[in-house]
């Protein structure tokens, strides 16, 4: 069974990159790094493929799928910070004074 093509929102919605084709990957893009931090590699997968079936190319689907993450990256931070995250599996992260567990 095949996965539909990822759609451009619909009119009247917030347009964030300004190009029709990463707009609609978007979400794609969120869901790639949740997938990435939960180390779910079939949804790594599929979200690769949304990219791919927007482009009609793997090359320029992932191409493009890097740059719209990469725009959504802050950066005035560094790579060990923006990577901390892999240093302790949150599961073994301690938990903030008066945060939630």
């Amino acid at each position: 069974m095949g996965r539909d093509v990822p759609q451009p929102p619909q009119a009247g919605a917030e347009v964030l990159t300004g190009d029709r084709y990463l707009e609609t990957l978007v979400e794609s893009a969120e869901k790639l790094v949740r997938a990435v931090r939960r180390e779910n590699m079939l949804m790594v997968d599929a979200m690769l493929a949304d990219a791919e079936m927007v482009y009609r190319d793997p090359l320029t689907g992932a191409r493009a799928m890097v740059v719209l993450l990469a725009a959504m990256v802050p950066d005035d931070r560094t790579a060990a910070e923006l990577l901390q995250w892999r240093a302790a599996p949150r599961r073994l992260r301690p938990v903030a004074k008066g945060s939630a567990a």
